[in-house]
């Protein structure tokens, strides 16, 4: 079922069609795709289901893969072998529709003229006819899902299409059309609010991202790969999009990342699966190093409106007559160009924003800092004197050689450590031991990056000087992933001007009435009413 939608689909979509309307009918094995496309005329219409035959040849100068989706005369002549194909079009200077019913091989069993508007209305009744065997090889659950899995990608792709899904003359799925990628997904994932969104666009490339702070999966359900405006299995670009969510994300979670490629046709095979899902790119590399650097790009901290969790808590807290502060754990947001007012409990750093309020934890920001910095240089340092260490495995020996600590055999069960991470000569004797015992346990460089700039970074509770404090807010802003630490974590919570402004009342006019008073005074009362009243709304659709 989903393969056939999405033949049909891809047609209306080439048509130029701004309304697709999907039916499907379980029981009676029959499925419509009607568009508000282009049309086709009668001359069009009859060679319509015949093999190897389209009408977008000479359609445009560019290639046939760049300029259509479907590009290989094969989906409605398949369609009459599996079916019953009736296909009713009006073309553009057609002066009335037309009907047309198909044999198994694609010849006209009849034509009529008929009364419809612009567009095309294409039904494929008694499907699976000839194949017996298709019509029990999934449930219908199965295909539903599949279809509203590919219509939702269509949908990201073309977002100024309107989508509507219609089983059994029940509504399933409705999707309105949007300017950006962004206004679909959002209506796709309900609980991903667009101002949790990112878009960012580079050279025949956009990523749309969500910010890794405020929105992940417990699945990798959504990182996708779009190839001029189709979703292909891109195993190596989906992995790129991975890896720059490393250590921004809590442990088991999944980011939320979609890539729109648009490349010269010439460098792209569509042909190595019927469904067009696999391609072959002959400039892969190039593609991943251009992927890398704009996502590194679109990872870093930038001015942004407050998240909408901050909002409840300022609204819950006024109803509750109080305002005892903000929890970073619950509330959230991005921005940069801080400057540092106070410390608050010996563990966050208060700082002014042009946009309002924020607190930042020192211990989380600094091991982001320290993260990125060993990730730009593992430095190494002699140890004098030397540690003495017992009781290593094997494994551990071998993990603390690659990572250039080289333990050196000194008796039975006691090695001698000369070289150390550089982070770890200011600590303990003590500290320095049982750290390297974990760093022993690491699988990998990396995993003992993080936990190096997480055991070596400042600690809570130590007090920090106005100085310190700018001076470690400024680092942090420079880093490449401020969202998060390497554990996940929330670095930070935002307060914007908006909402502190709404919470102490500003738009009430209570000085003494002046020239023109009762305007401004009305204008306040309207104002206020307007933002009870989006308040009301926006807690009705959640």
């Amino acid at each position: 079922w989903a393969a056939v939608v999405r033949e049909l689909v891809d047609n209306a979509l080439d048509a130029g069609a701004s309304h697709i309307t999907v039916d499907l009918a379980w029981d009676r094995w029959t499925l419509r795709v009607a568009d508000d496309g282009e049309g086709m005329s009668a001359a069009d219409l009859e060679q319509a289901a015949r093999c190897h035959t389209t009408s977008k040849v000479g359609a445009t100068a560019l290639p046939l893969a760049t300029a259509f989706l479907g590009f290989r005369g094969e989906a409605l002549h398949s369609l009459a072998q599996m079916g019953q194909l009736q296909i009713q079009s009006c073309g553009t200077q057609e002066p009335h529709g037309w009907t047309f019913i198909y044999h198994q091989d694609g010849t006209v069993a009849s034509c009529s003229p008929c009364p419809l508007a612009q567009g095309t209305v294409v039904t494929v009744s008694d499907l699976f006819a000839p194949w017996p065997a298709r019509r029990h090889s999934q449930s219908p659950l199965r295909h539903l899902r599949d279809v509203i899995t590919m219509l939702q990608y269509q949908a990201l792709t073309h977002p100024h299409v309107t989508w509507i899904l219609r089983v059994d003359d029940k509504p399933k799925l409705q999707l309105w059309p949007g300017e950006r990628a962004a206004d679909v997904l959002s209506q796709i994932l309900p609980r991903l609010h667009p101002q949790d969104l990112r878009q960012v666009q580079g050279a025949g490339i956009t990523v749309l991202l969500a910010l890794p702070d405020r929105y992940h999966r417990p699945q990798p359900d959504w990182i996708k790969v779009a190839i001029n405006h189709r979703f292909v299995q891109a195993p190596d670009l989906e992995q790129c999009l991975v890896q720059s969510f490393r250590h921004c994300l809590p442990r088991h979670r999944h980011p939320v990342c979609l890539a729109f490629l648009q490349i010269d046709p010439q460098q792209v095979d569509w042909h190595r699966h019927p469904a067009k899902s696999q391609v072959h790119l002959l400039n892969q590399e190039q593609l991943q190093a251009q992927l890398q650097a704009l996502m590194a790009d679109s990872l870093q901290i930038t001015s942004s409106h407050p998240s909408r969790r901050t909002t409840k808590l300022l609204q819950l807290r006024e109803a509750q007559g109080s305002y005892p502060g903000a929890d970073p754990s619950t509330c959230r947001s991005v921005g940069s160009s801080l400057r540092a007012l106070a410390q608050l409990q010996n563990t966050y750093i208060l700082a002014e924003h042009a946009t309002g309020l924020w607190l930042v934890e020192q211990h989380v920001a600094h091991e982001r800092i320290r993260y990125e910095e060993l990730q730009q240089q593992w430095d190494l340092k002699n140890l004098e004197p030397p540690l003495v260490l017992s009781g290593l495995t094997e494994q551990q020996r071998e993990t603390l050689a690659r990572l250039g600590c080289d333990p050196e055999a000194f008796g039975e069960q006691i090695w001698l450590i000369r070289r150390i991470p550089n982070l770890l000569h200011s600590l303990e004797d003590q500290e320095q031991m049982a750290l390297l015992t974990q760093l022993g346990d690491c699988p990998d460089l990396e995993a003992a990056q993080v936990m190096v700039a997480c055991r070596t970074a400042l600690r809570n509770g130590t007090p920090l000087t106005l100085a310190q404090m700018q001076d470690l807010l400024d680092r942090w802003q420079r880093s490449q992933n401020p969202y998060t630490c390497p554990h996940g974590r929330p670095i930070y919570l935002a307060l914007s001007e908006t909402d502190l402004g709404r919470y102490f009342r500003r738009r009430w006019s209570i000085c003494e009435p002046g020239p023109g008073a009762h305007l401004s005074a009305s204008k306040a009362l309207g104002d206020r009413f307007a933002d009870d009243l989006l308040n009301r709304v926006g807690e009705s659709a959640h």
